[in-house]
């Protein structure tokens, strides 16, 4: 499971990477992470881009990762157009109102968490609303893991305490909530063990 947590990893930087290039074209680009843990991923991933994004913005639900996300950001002496905000990922409204309206939208290691799809419906019809067309989602799924059971007795969730069941939904299953909430799907990534999936679709 970690090795494939490393190439997720690697493969969202590749996905941020060319994303920003795609977007690049001409204008600012305004990327936005709802929910961002400390944030380190999305942080290296700009740091490796040849221009620096016009704005980020990392969101997460749990005040401990805000305040840890903003120490980084201070450690890396980022600009103020780099913030961490405490929100939460499922307030469709709060999604739609996102301002600067993103142009790249990461969901990563989120939706996997959750069973009921019509939390992720929600979620993707915020980001939908905000987001003009030809702006870019990337979103991680994870169709198996060689671990759920051991994950599901041993360690407890988000979710008030309660056990970890994670939520295996088939590429396609996962495909379809972001085609239904307006985007077309362009590309994927997926590790060599089949767990992790990195895809990016684009806002119509």
């Amino acid at each position: 499971g970690w090795r494939g947590i490393r190439q997720r990893k690697l493969h969202l930087e590749e996905l941020i990477g060319s994303a920003t290039r795609t977007l690049k074209a001409g204008r600012p680009v305004h990327i936005v992470d709802i929910a961002a843990g400390h944030g380190r991923y999305v942080l290296d991933a700009v740091a490796k881009c040849t221009e620096p994004p016009a704005s980020v913005r990392l969101q997460d639900f749990s005040d401990l990762n805000v305040s840890l996300g903003r120490k980084l950001i201070a450690e890396r002496h980022l600009p103020t157009s780099v913030s961490f905000h405490q929100a939460d990922a499922f307030d469709a409204q709060m999604l739609a109102g996102l301002d600067p309206a993103p142009d790249l939208a990461i969901v990563s290691g989120l939706y996997e968490l959750f069973a009921d799809n019509a939390m992720i419906a929600r979620s993707l019809g915020g980001l939908a609303k905000a987001m003009q067309p030809g702006s870019l989602l990337l979103y991680t799924n994870q169709p198996w893991h060689p671990q759920l059971e051991m994950i599901a007795r041993s360690l407890t969730s988000h979710r008030g305490g309660q056990a970890w069941v994670m939520r295996r939904r088939t590429q396609g299953e996962m495909d379809q909530l972001v085609a239904a909430a307006g985007f077309e799907k362009l590309d994927q990534r997926i590790d060599q063990w089949g767990i992790f999936t990195v895809s990016i679709a684009r806002r119509v």
